[in-house]
């Protein structure tokens, strides 16, 4: 593949691209608005003179108990008596249980069923009553397009009878 020599003038991204070199002869100018003075170089901001680093010192915690020092009382809360477990239930308390578990389950979920059910039905009839309307309206279009017709037709030969008739 062969490179234009326009394409030469191009820098790549690894070649430097040096300054244009002012002439000898000629000082650099500084840019300067004309109705300002010129003003004298800001002297560069010394980093280091403005931070110091403060001294590290070891942690001290606030509280330093001494050895001889009285102990701090402890609130503590007496332990609850043991509770006996709970009898177990007779084979009528657990047949009630699960009875009652069923049909709450049963409520639950009849529940949300209907609601599943009426959303769907409500899409589906939306649906089938747009295409009834639909298939309404093109019928009575056409049904009242055909009785225009007749009727338009039959008002014509009526109207061209009494234009013979009119004639002799």
């Amino acid at each position: 593949m062969s490179q234009s020599s326009a394409d030469n003038s191009i820098p790549l991204l690894t070649e430097v691209i040096a300054p244009p070199a002012a002439p000898e002869n000629q000082a650099p100018q500084a840019l300067q608005w004309e109705d300002t003075q010129p003003q004298q170089p800001h002297p560069q901001p010394d980093y280091q003179q403005h931070f110091q680093p403060e001294p590290i010192q070891a942690f001290q915690p606030q509280y330093q108990p001494t050895y001889d020092a009285a102990p701090l009382p402890v609130s503590v809360s007496t332990p609850l008596p043991p509770q006996p477990f709970a009898p177990e239930p007779s084979a009528e308390q657990l047949r009630q249980l699960r009875q009652d578990i069923q049909e709450n389950v049963m409520q639950t979920l009849l529940g949300q069923i209907d609601n599943v059910l009426h959303q769907h039905l409500q899409d589906h009839l939306a649906v089938i009553l747009d295409n009834m309307a639909d298939i309404l309206k093109t019928r009575v279009r056409a049904s009242l397009e055909q009785a225009l017709a007749e009727t338009v037709t039959q008002a014509l030969a009526e109207e061209m009878a009494k234009f013979e008739n009119a004639k002799y």
